[in-house]
């Protein structure tokens, strides 16, 4: 306690300290602030000026008036050129231009037309949080560093056709509030378009070396990743397709993750390769999945939800392993038989073999429905009935015992049977044989089951009149089902 008690003394002087720093401290502020430009007015000639004579552009929040249009400058543009939070009034004409040093034009506003058409950016490409309220051209830009247009915001049509980013490009938060294409781009190095918000965009035969990301993007309009070629992993997780999604003939080399993707139409993935694992695990499909002659190495499609008309088109489709009950697709396959047919053998290979046998069995009934009448429809309907094309045990257990069943009835009430009581030993003719009263029920049921199983009566009873071919009848059918029970069986338990 005595040790702290100096510090104590020295509390209200270091207040006062404080109290007399505070309004210096506010006055060096006020002082910097006020050093600062407010919007400065700069006419665009006079930054070409500066570009032309060598020195350092460094502006912020100042606004330039007129085109600038740096295509007239002759040769690399040498220094860095940093105008940031600042707004051009006239065109950005920059064609052809090649920048050796970083280029930072994070949260300015174009408020007319943009084209850095066929420039190249030799260092850093800062566009971060910039707006173009018009259009906005990069077609065959190169940029040799990182590029960044994060948050940036795309009011106009955007065209990125044909540019190629060599080093890791973030498109992060990017609005595109019209149309925008990145046909023919190519991504060396990573590319991220995390919850970027696009109108109607098109990758058409756009290159992705790297990893690319589009997670929880949103595509209000149609999105199309025709022939893109993804040589990496790329992420589509938790993103929303509110109209058309088309990725025909495009090829991923990597995982492909659309788990828990919304497609609100028609996803078309028509000619796609995935050589990798296409994990779809909770996506929801509001209209049609269409996979026609895809090949594919392993798609899971586990918890999917599909909207009540969706259709899932699996013709000419080649997989490897389709992971997907068979509950959850059963309804809503278009019919092809070699697709079903590939389906019976990839549940196979998964050891579902319920799944396999449901879908060979709506494969045989729906081929059966379109075949027309002849031998070959009739047999297939004593298949499906006796025992449900070999997959239905339980079809054949139902028709032993109803045919046990219904003869059984038909001899009793018929009186189709007569029973003797026998006294002493049992001989053709021999007067000791009575006939007795009707037989049960129980009796009946029992010469019913011995001529199913065995075609011979028991030992004290006999049919009579009509009833013999009845009886004979019922053997043929005991023979029959019987050996088709032990087919089916053994088809299953094999297994």
């Amino acid at each position: 306690m005595t040790e702290n008690f100096p510090w104590r003394c020295h509390i209200p002087a270091l207040i006062l300290l404080l109290l007399l720093f505070m309004p210096a401290a506010a006055a060096d502020e006020s002082e910097i602030n006020s050093q600062l430009p407010h919007s400065s007015a700069i006419a665009a000639q006079n930054i070409i000026s500066q570009i032309r004579s060598g020195r350092p552009i460094n502006y912020n929040n100042i606004t330039v008036t007129g085109q600038l249009d740096l295509s007239l400058i002759e040769g690399p543009i040498s220094q860095a050129l940093v105008i940031t939070n600042s707004r051009f009034q006239g065109p950005v004409l920059i064609e052809g231009v090649t920048f050796s040093q970083d280029l930072d034009l994070r949260g300015s506003t174009f408020q007319d037309n943009v084209s850095f058409a066929r420039s190249r950016f030799m260092g850093d490409a800062k566009f971060s949080g910039a707006r173009f309220m018009k259009l906005a051209d990069f077609a065959d830009a190169y940029f040799d560093a990182s590029s960044s247009f994060i948050a940036a915001s795309f009011s106009g049509d955007c065209s990125f056709s044909s540019a190629e980013f060599r080093g890791d490009a973030a498109f992060l938060g990017a609005s595109f509030a019209a149309d925008v294409d990145f046909d023919d781009a190519r991504f060396i190095r990573s590319g991220s378009f995390r919850s970027a918000r696009f109108e109607d965009v098109r990758f058409f035969e756009t290159e992705f070396s790297g990893q690319v990301t589009f997670l929880s993007a949103l595509f209000s309009g149609n999105a199309t990743f025709a022939a893109t070629r993804f040589q990496s992993d790329v992420v589509f997780r938790q993103a929303r397709f509110l109209m058309g999604s088309t990725f025909g003939l495009s090829s991923f080399a990597g995982l492909a993750d659309f788990g828990a993707v919304q497609f609100n139409q028609t996803a078309f993935f028509g000619g796609v390769k995935f050589s990798d694992l296409a994990y779809f695990a909770s996506a929801r499909l509001g209209g049609d999945l269409i996979l026609e002659g895809a090949r594919l190495y392993s798609m899971q499609l586990e918890d999917v939800e599909f909207a009540e008309q969706s259709e899932i088109n699996l013709n000419s489709t080649d997989f490897t392993k389709f992971v997907v009950r068979w509950s959850t697709i059963g309804s809503r396959m278009v019919y092809n038989g070699a697709a079903y047919l590939a389906l019976v053998k990839n549940y196979k290979s998964l050891e579902w073999f319920d799944d396999a046998d449901s879908c060979y069995y709506q494969y045989r009934r729906i081929g059966q429905s379109l075949t027309p009448w002849g031998w070959s429809k009739l047999s297939d309907i004593v298949s499906w009935l006796s025992c449900g094309y070999g997959v239905r045990v339980s079809y054949t257990v139902f028709w032993c015992l109803f045919t046990i069943l219904f003869f059984g009835v038909v001899f009793w009430a018929g009186k189709g049977m007569n029973k003797f009581e026998i006294e002493g030993m049992e001989l053709p003719g021999n007067p000791s044989l009575r006939p007795s009263k009707r037989g049960s029920f129980t009796d009946a049921l029992y010469f019913s089951i011995a001529m199913f199983t065995t075609s011979q009566a028991p030992v004290n009873t006999y049919p009579v009149g009509f009833y013999r071919h009845l009886a004979m009848a019922e053997g043929i059918l005991g023979w029959f089902f019987l050996g088709l029970f032990v087919v089916v069986l053994s088809a299953v338990l094999i297994r």
